[in-house]
This record gives C-alpha cells, sequence and structure tokens, in this order.
C-alpha cells in the first residue's frame, strides 16, 4: 500500500509543477497589462499585447484561483493578490447603478460613430446604408455627431441628408473608386472655427470643432485612430474569420505592434494639441484601442469617461466578440458630468453608435 500512494505521489508530481508554472506566468502576464496602460508603445509593444488581452487573462486568473482553491494549493494566495487590482479596472468594461448628479447646466447630446465606410450589410449600396444612417440620425437627434469612416461618392448630399444639421466640419480623402471619405462632424450649434491634425502616412485623422454652445466655447475632437495597414479590428475580423487562429495571431501580431508604435505617436500629438486649446474640449471617436491601452489613459489624463460615469451594463462598442470590445469613447472635461450614455446595437456599420447627455455648468 505504501509503494502504490508513493507512486501515485510520483505520477501527480509533473502535474503539479506545470499548474504552478501555469499559475505564475498568468500573474505575470496579469501584471503586464496593469502596467501597459503607462508605457507608450513608441518605448516597447510587449507590455501593449497584455493589456490587449487583460479579459482574458482576468478570466485565466479566476479559473486558476478557484481550481487552486479545490486542490488546497498554498499558492493560491498568489493569484488570489494578482487579481485584487482587477476590482479597480473593472468599470471599465462593465456598470451598474445610476449616474451621479451635479451642478444644473445646459445638456449637450453628443454621438460619436464610426459608419465604416457603409460597406457593413452585404447586397446593400453604400448610398442606401447612407441614407438608413441618415434617416437613424434624424430619428434620435443628437446635437452633434461626430462620424469617422463616413463614405460619399457624392460630398453634395450631405447637406441634404442632414439637414438639421446646418453646421458641418469635415475632411475627407480621394476613396479607391473615386469617392471620398474621412471625418465629419455635423452640428446643431454654430462651429467658429475648426481644423485637422492628420498623421504622417495615414489616411486616419483627427479633426476639431469649436463651438459656440449658448455663449460658451468648447472644443470638439472628433478623432479616429488606426495605425499603419492593419488595426486592432481587423486583427479581431481575421481571427474571427480564420480557422487557423494561431497562425493569423503570429502572421498578424509583427504588423499589430507597428500599428501600436504609429498609435503611440498619433495620441501624443492630439494630446499636446488639447494641452495648448484655451477651450474645453470633448475628444471623442474610434480609438481603435481597449481601456487597458497607453491610447486611452494618456486621452484621460484631466477627463471623464462617458461610460464610467453614466452608463449601465457592457461597455462594448464594436459588434465582434460583443461584449468584449470598447474602442469608441467620449471623454470630457472634469468639471463637466455626464446625465447618460447609451450604445446602440443597430446593424449600420460593425460599430456601435454612442450617445451621451453631457451637462455643460
Amino acid at each position: 500500500m505504501r509503494k502504490r500512494k508513493k507512486g501515485k505521489k510520483r505520477s501527480l508530481w509533473p502535474i503539479s509543477i506545470s499548474f504552478r508554472i501555469l499559475l505564475f506566468v498568468a500573474a505575470a502576464a496579469l501584471g503586464l497589462s496593469y502596467i501597459s496602460i503607462y508605457i507608450n508603445p513608441v518605448d516597447s509593444v510587449i507590455p501593449l499585447f497584455f493589456g490587449l488581452y487583460f479579459i482574458p487573462i482576468v478570466f485565466l486568473n479566476i479559473i486558476i484561483l478557484v481550481i487552486a482553491l479545490i486542490r488546497r494549493r498554498s499558492v493560491a494566495w498568489v493569484t488570489f493578490l494578482i487579481l485584487i487590482p482587477s476590482i479597480l479596472f473593472a468599470d471599465l468594461f462593465v456598470k451598474f447603478g445610476k449616474p451621479n448628479e451635479g451642478e444644473k447646466g445646459n445638456a449637450l447630446n453628443i454621438c460619436t460613430y464610426n459608419v465604416g465606410l457603409f460597406a457593413q450589410e452585404s447586397g446593400i449600396s453604400r448610398l442606401d446604408q447612407l441614407n438608413r444612417v441618415a434617416r437613424y440620425i434624424g430619428e434620435e437627434r443628437p446635437s452633434i455627431v461626430c462620424f469617422q469612416e463616413f463614405y460619399a461618392k457624392d460630398t453634395s448630399i450631405i447637406r441634404n441628408l442632414f439637414h438639421q444639421y446646418p453646421y458641418i466640419q469635415r475632411h475627407f480623402f480621394r476613396y479607391s473608386d473615386g469617392g471620398m471619405f474621412g471625418n465629419l462632424t455635423i452640428s446643431k450649434y454654430p462651429i467658429v472655427s475648426g481644423d485637422k491634425i492628420t498623421f504622417k502616412g495615414s489616411t486616419n485623422l483627427c479633426i476639431f470643432s469649436d463651438i459656440d454652445f449658448f455663449g460658451k466655447m468648447i472644443r470638439i475632437y472628433n478623432t479616429h485612430l488606426e495605425s499603419h495597414s492593419i488595426s486592432f479590428t481587423t486583427l479581431v475580423k481575421r481571427m474571427s474569420n480564420s480557422e487557423k487562429v494561431s497562425e493569423e495571431i503570429i502572421n498578424v501580431h509583427e504588423r499589430v505592434a507597428s500599428a501600436f508604435k504609429k498609435r503611440g505617436k498619433q495620441v501624443d500629438s492630439i494630446a499636446v494639441h488639447m494641452s495648448k486649446s484655451e477651450y474645453p474640449a470633448i475628444i471623442c471617436g474610434d480609438f481603435n484601442d481597449t481601456p487597458m491601452s497607453y491610447t486611452y489613459h494618456i486621452l484621460m489624463k484631466g477627463m471623464k469617461d462617458s461610460f464610467r460615469e453614466s452608463g449601465r451594463g457592457f461597455s462594448a462598442t464594436y459588434s465582434y466578440l460583443w461584449p468584449l470590445l470598447r474602442i469608441d469613447y467620449i471623454l470630457y472635461p472634469e468639471k463637466f458630468w455626464s446625465m447618460s450614455h447609451t450604445t446602440q446595437k443597430v446593424p449600420y456599420s460593425d460599430h456601435y453608435p454612442v450617445f451621451s447627455e453631457i451637462i455643460i455648468p
């Protein structure tokens, strides 16, 4: 009997060692994901990948913790301790409760929407999809709409389609079929001035509009960050459509690393521009990065996130792998507050439109 017990222990010993190795590797990965938000991808992209996979890494550590507790492993405390900080990041992805009310002020209803060149649904032309989006926006009636990846074969139709919005600012690039695409901001309030922030070697950009809101000047940044020839959303699409996911990850990650580096430079240029603005700024758009990213961390300095302040439920704005991916945001100054935040699951794009009612004292 003693020999059998000893043999049994010897047979389980390699499994125990492998489990401990997995536990420590998973804990280290989660630790790297925490610090990834502080590291500029220009300096190092390795931690950024851990931030990209933050949610799967958290779930992996939770599973390991449960197994360790069931098997009464003393090393369970390692996973338990490394999971504690994740609680601080929970409201980046899911939110419950009601928003806190602040002082009274004027409400600005703003929407940000990446319309994906109006090419989401097969069998529906870009023009038909554009008309559907125009009707949808007309029904929702936000005060300001920031479009990214807006496409029009003939840009003269924009004023007719969005006749409720007399003030328009845009910057478009020529598309391969002769049409135009880029960022478009439409407003019911006067756009007094504005300009663009372009990025070298990219058709992605940021435009800003100085809006007269009841005598108070507010700067609206309409941002679309997607560096190089492949974005985070493209990676997800390719992985979801591939039979060999592991090979896709290996083939794509090198290009994604290059994209992260360029995005880091783009974010820094926007942050510098915002720091020089004499007006309070609201920045919204498609950041193409999760909240566990350098991009989000930099743009959040001195700002609030409408979802974290007044959202409810899951925060996802991208249809692939819902409800995990939040890459579209509305950020506003700390002295403002938001009364509502909604993400509507409409089928007109691979992104969902984000709406927020921001109170400006």
